[in-house]
């Protein structure tokens, strides 16, 4: 408010000073010009007379002093010094130059010319008096003088700004803006108000990361304290147990109970660490070329070590390999995550289907089992998540399997849902992915102006799509 006041202070007092300098300097400057212009014109006039009465020895007659008057366009009148009211001083000057100016009379500058007896005085006049009311030049001036006051006036205080916005410029280049890309712009002023808003929304963006970060590892260290209880119970009681027991296979059997609980909790641990490393982006990936179906087709060998009473069934369409540009790793986890999940819960069979599109490739796992609730479908992706009756802690599992997969999917730029099989009537996991993976980089400006709204309408859209291109695959 200061600020304001003090900038509307300085207008007030420039255009102030431009009136004062347009009264008290241009007015009387111009008064001066036009008397100035006035006075050599009359002198011009009243020394063309002098020539004229000149060649006629000073003598006139009434078609002289016509003739005159004609050509001045002035009045010329012969009168005495008595007539005229002259001072002596000033008749005494005209005695000694012959002929003068007075521009003092209230009725206008009046021009004398002496003839030779001393007496009679010619009077060419009066001329008009100077008008001093404001012309189109004097509101053309003033609109200049204020121009160029004002314009000093905002040059001072743009100058003035621009180091307090320098300053700021420079205090922002010191922030580390990992991720925003500003424009460079040598305009101080134009800086600031084009990349502030980038800066706010970037730094807003990365509160709520930030914040959603915070819940996300409040929870997951709530889920862990509540994983490790089991096996630390067991741990604790078996160890209880040993130390009060003398028969030697039950020591053994306790012994592997420990040993159980031990490696349930190292499982933990590991688990636990690759899903921190994939929510914090800190798992690069390694991309390379493999052939997606060989891939499925081992891990559904390895599976089948474990679940040797299920049926596993392969699709893919083409029938022949798929080409992918991926963490070969990464797919590999994520596929033995879904076929074991599948496998554990299904009752007797297990289908893999592998479906190309253009760009995309789309990969189902689904089984017979007792499938997922829809009010739960979003819930199995989430760290710990265990639902009832069959997807129960009997079941197996530390309840990060489904979390992984998904954080590796988001990491190769596609998405994954549950929802119900159609051919074999229990639960299907679906992933969506691009079949080269592009550059990790994701540009600034596209990152502040999609929100999570838009990109989930945009996310849902597509899956849309791809629904209907997959059901008329089925039909087929």
């Amino acid at each position: 408010m200061k600020r304001s006041f003090a900038l509307l202070a300085i207008l007030v007092a420039v255009n102030l000073c431009g009136f004062i300098a347009m009264y008290y300097v241009y007015f009387p400057w111009m008064e001066k010009l036009d008397t100035t212009e006035q006075q050599e014109s009359i002198l011009s006039d009243i020394r063309f007379l002098n020539f004229r009465l000149s060649l006629l020895d000073y003598s006139y007659s009434p078609q002289t002093i016509a003739k005159a008057e004609h050509e001045l366009n002035v009045k010329i009148v012969a009168k005495t010094r008595e007539q005229l009211g002259m001072e002596p001083s000033n008749f005494e000057a005209l005695t000694q130059n012959r002929y003068g100016i007075n521009m003092d009379r209230p009725e206008g500058p009046l021009a004398y010319l002496l003839l030779n007896d001393n007496k009679t005085i010619l009077t060419a006049g009066p001329y008009p008096k100077i008008d001093n009311s404001i012309r189109l030049r004097d509101w053309l001036f003033y609109l200049i003088v204020l121009m160029v006051f004002n314009a000093i006036a905002v040059l001072i205080v743009y100058r003035h700004v621009n180091e307090y916005l320098n300053v700021a410029i420079r205090a922002i280049r010191e922030i580390d803006l990992s991720g925003l890309r500003l424009k460079p712009i040598k305009s101080p002023l134009t800086n600031i108000a084009v990349n502030t808003p980038r800066i706010v929304n970037h730094i807003n963006g990365l509160s709520k990361q930030h914040q959603q970060s915070l819940y996300n590892q409040r929870d997951l260290m709530h889920a862990v304290a509540h994983e490790f209880r089991g096996p630390m119970a067991r741990l604790s009681f078996a160890l209880d147990l040993f130390a009060q027991t003398e028969s030697k296979d039950r020591q053994q059997e306790l012994s592997s109970d420990m040993d159980e609980a031990l490696n349930e909790l190292d499982d933990l641990v590991k688990e636990v660490l690759g899903y921190s490393r994939l929510k914090d982006g800190r798992f690069p990936l390694k991309l390379e070329h493999f052939d997606l179906k060989e891939i499925t087709a081992e891990t559904i060998e390895k599976v089948k070590t474990i679940y040797s009473d299920k049926q596993f069934i392969l699709y893919s369409e083409p029938s022949k390999s798929i080409p992918l540009y991926a963490d070969c790793n990464l797919i590999e986890r994520v596929m033995i995550n879904l076929i074991r999940n599948a496998a554990r819960f299904s009752n007797k069979r297990v289908k893999v289907a592998l479906i190309r599109f253009k760009n995309s490739i789309e990969i189902r796992v689904e089984d017979d089992g007792p499938g997922i609730p829809p009010g739960k479908r979003t819930r199995v992706f989430e760290p710990f998540t265990r639902l009832d009756f069959s997807r129960n802690r009997d079941s197996g599992g530390a309840g990060l399997g489904l979390a992984i997969a998904k954080g590796i999917i988001n990491r190769h730029q596609g998405t994954i849902w549950a929802e119900d099989s159609r051919e074999l009537g229990g639960a299907m996991l679906t992933i969506h992915m691009p079949l080269k993976q592009k550059s990790p980089v994701i540009e600034a400006e596209d990152a502040l102006e999609q929100d999570d709204s838009g990109e989930a309408a945009k996310k849902s859209s597509a899956f849309d799509k791809f629904r209907k291109k997959r059901r008329k695959i089925d039909k087929r």
